[in-house]
């Protein structure tokens, strides 16, 4: 790459739209810019630093012996059903098993706010999967898999994301950053992390009291739920939340029942009803299923999908609606008085919730989503064990985003001058600058560059007509892990002067001795 004309040109200010400092790096070195619609677009640079990332993940994955895969550009498809799909016609027998595969796809999800490298629609995503016979074997697969990457995100500078991957019994891999996008639910205790919408909920304990039988109540003017606790003297809890949504994707009405002292997540119940956008339902949906706005029960509804939280199916008697104006029923218990289409984890988690792993309260935090871990789980196909009898497969999964580990590695990797590149992902190794307008220098530069190029290193260089200053200013801020600078003054010595990112002075040397030097250094 030469810089005079390389596509991107670094900027002494970043603009307005980039708002982290990682962005602002990443824009002021060339590397970012944006679309007209604002999405993130990756330069030269960019890419560069992305196809030596991917490079190293591929070979990872070819240590582990996966089969790679080819599939469509984008999917919203999960990864674990993809698989199964592949796997429907071509495995049947324990014999082939087990199986890993991987492929490079583009995972469409939505974006949370704009969009960023942290938080792109369509982001590029290593996907890993394991099919096995039984859940230990599954397990072993991953855990095998979690640990080569891991490795390989240490040696490529990237501590912080290895150890998010490494977290046990996470269904999500979060990173804390500067930009932080996301609000997560946190363990202090085992470092456990989960997306706040997402953030699972333990059931609560069976309920052994007294479960009188359902009653009429008057309550004039109770249409919600605080009112409805004030007036019957009983803690929100005690009492059953109705809410009403439509399923923009099925054209169905969906009734949520939660827990009076909850909310539900749009988020789980969208993904525990695969359903599109959940939008509220007007009062005539409500009232065409037999339900009384402000009044709404489960019990005796009609054509409406019914999806009860897990906090409700504990056996416990709610107070719920009535589906009639000014009136609730007591003591109504779950499996005795209603039954619903569903039962499914769909309240939203808050701060203080006990952890799912080890029990201990939990925090909310910020951080960045880069992948999704899926532990073992059964799938619906079946193939010939040892013994003859047919069995479901399991299947594990890892996927990783590639675009967001670029902004998380700016993000760790910074000083005050620029960006500090991990060596293993830097988008080129070393970044030449000639100093002097004479021909003799310029022919010096390019002679080096093909001397470091042929030795496998990737230069950048800067053959500009600038002020020292303003290269090295630039160099510093491109942040690869090496400049090397030759001028008239040490061509004419048989030198030149070379300096690691990271250190604080350069070094003159030999002229002959620089690329050996340089590559012992990588």
């Amino acid at each position: 790459m030469h810089l005079a004309t390389l596509f991107g040109r670094t900027l002494r200010q970043a603009p307005a739209e980039a708002a982290s400092l990682a962005e602002q790096l990443l824009w002021r070195a060339g590397i970012m810019r944006s679309l007209s619609d604002g999405a993130p677009a990756l330069l030269p640079l960019g890419s560069a630093a992305l196809r030596r990332l991917a490079a190293l993940l591929t070979t990872a994955m070819h240590e582990l012996g996966a089969q790679e895969v080819s599939l469509p550009t984008t999917t919203t498809e999960p990864w674990p059903a993809t698989v199964a799909a592949l796997a429907r016609r071509d495995i049947d027998s324990y014999r082939q098993l087990p199986q890993t595969i991987w492929s490079w796809r583009r995972r469409k999800q939505q974006a949370r706010n704009r969009a960023t490298l942290l938080d792109l629609p369509t982001p590029t995503t290593l996907s890993w999967a394991a099919l096995a016979l039984d859940a230990t074997q599954a397990h072993n697969l991953l855990a095998a898999a979690r640990d080569r990457l891991s490795t390989v995100l240490r040696h490529s500078g990237l501590d912080h994301i290895a150890a998010a991957l490494l977290v046990e019994g996470t269904a999500t891999v979060i990173v804390n950053c500067q930009a932080a996008p996301l609000a997560t639910l946190d363990c202090p205790a085992c470092g456990w992390r989960a997306p706040l919408e997402l953030a699972p909920l333990a059931a609560p304990p069976p309920y052994s009291g007294p479960t009188p039988e359902m009653s009429l109540v008057e309550t004039p003017g109770a249409n919600t739920i605080a009112a409805l606790a004030e007036y019957l003297g009983i803690p929100t809890a005690a009492t059953a939340k109705a809410l009403f949504f439509y399923d923009s994707r099925a054209q169905r009405l969906v009734f949520a029942v939660v827990r009076g002292d909850r909310e539900a997540s749009l988020a789980k119940l969208a993904t525990a009803i695969n359903a599109g956008e959940l939008m509220p339902a007007s009062e005539e949906q409500i009232r065409a299923c037999g339900a009384t706005p402000g009044y709404a029960s489960p019990v005796g509804l009609r054509d409406v999908l019914v999806v009860a939280d897990l906090s409700v199916t504990n056996g416990a008697p709610l107070v719920a609606g009535a589906n009639r104006p000014g009136y609730h029923l007591r003591d109504v218990v779950y499996g005795r008085d209603w039954q619903a289409t569903l039962v499914a984890d769909i309240a939203q988690a808050e701060a203080g919730d006990p952890c799912p792993c080890c029990g201990t309260a939990r925090s909310e935090g910020r951080g960045a989503m880069i992948g999704i871990i899926t532990p073992p789980q059964l799938t619906e196909l079946l193939v010939q064990a040892a013994d003859g009898q047919n069995r479901p497969l399991y299947i594990a999964g890892i996927e990783l985003d590639l675009e967001p580990l670029l902004h998380l590695a700016v993000d760790r990797h910074h000083d005050e001058r620029g960006i500090v590149w991990p060596a293993a992902i830097a988008p080129v190794d070393v970044h030449l600058v000639t100093l002097g307008r004479g021909e003799a220098v310029a022919a010096a530069g390019q002679a080096l560059a093909a001397e470091l190029r042929a030795a496998g290193l990737a230069v950048l260089l800067d053959d500009r007509d600038e002020r020292a200053g303003v290269k090295f200013n630039d160099a510093d801020l491109i942040g690869a892990p090496w400049r090397v600078v030759v001028s008239e003054k040490l061509l004419a010595a048989e030198q030149v002067e070379v300096r690691r990112r990271t250190a604080a002075q350069a070094t003159i040397m030999a002229r002959a001795e620089v690329v050996g030097h340089v590559r012992s250094g990588r």
